[in-house]
């Protein structure tokens, strides 16, 4: 087993919670007013990517460091965190969700559903309870 590069989670973690910020200042705007404003759904497209990518980046270090599994997908990766005691299976779940709402929007964004791209606001509180799982692993 390797270990971990702190420094690394440290830097993706920092990444991730400032996307969530962002996202979290969307959370208080009526979902009609924020489909029908394009600035804002690019700019929340844009802070999920970063903020899911992130996640999607430690998870898959941590993955290939602490336990020598390469997932076979973003979405995947979630449930070796699950299998090996990280996160919990809703956990799990909710950001496996989230990596493949991440695919949608990198890999096919011109027909993201700006609605689904508006619910996900509410999936945001998942990305903090993972970083702070992962925050609580041991050094």
């Amino acid at each position: 087993m390797r270990s971990l590069d702190w420094e690394k989670i440290t830097t993706l973690t920092a990444e991730a919670e400032k996307a969530v910020a962002q996202l979290g200042e969307y959370a208080g705007i009526a979902p009609a007013d924020l489909v029908a404003n394009s600035e804002k759904l690019g700019n929340m497209k844009y802070q999920f990517i970063v903020a899911i990518e992130a996640c999607i980046d430690i998870c898959q270090h941590v993955s290939a460091k602490l336990f020598s599994e390469v997932p076979q997908s973003y979405a995947s990766c979630f449930d070796v965190l699950r299998d090996n005691n990280i996160i919990n299976g809703e956990l799990a779940a909710m950001m496996s969700d989230l990596a493949r709402f991440r695919n949608v929007i990198v890999h096919r964004y011109w027909i993201v559903d700006d609605w689904r791209v508006v619910e996900n606001l509410q999936k945001v509180d998942a990305i903090d309870l993972y970083l702070h799982a992962i925050s609580n692993m041991p050094r």
